[in-house]
């Protein structure tokens, strides 16, 4: 289950930024994830809770935004997303080639509150 490590990482990254910053409860925290990565959302928030708890991210909000692995068109130059691994063209149907992307795992922000 790589979705407690990478919630531990999550965690441990948003903890450091908040402290370097004087806050002392983070609200949320927002990552990009490919689908490439294969992390199951709701494994990864229950691990996230997990090991949030008792330290500054504890009853922090996860907002986790998919990204699509992407492809373009080779006959009529779209680019589009892979859903479902359907690798069909939008617009002509014709197969698409691997344009990239879907392999994403970053910290996008954090919500923090500072104490006064």
């Amino acid at each position: 289950m790589h979705e407690s490590a990478i919630a531990q990482n999550l965690v441990d990254m948003a903890a450091s930024s908040a402290r370097a910053h004087g806050a002392s409860r983070v609200t949320c925290v927002r990552c990009r994830v490919g689908t490439m990565r294969q992390l199951d959302e709701a494994m990864l928030r229950d691990a996230f809770e997990l090991v949030a708890q008792g330290g500054p991210c504890a009853n922090a909000t996860l907002a986790v935004e998919q990204l699509p692995l992407r492809a373009a068109c080779v006959h009529c130059g779209v680019q589009y997303g892979v859903e479902g691994w359907q690798w069909a063209c939008p617009v002509c149907g014709r197969i698409g080639a691997v344009e990239g992307g879907g392999d994403e795992l970053e910290l996008v922000s954090i919500d923090a509150e500072v104490e006064p």
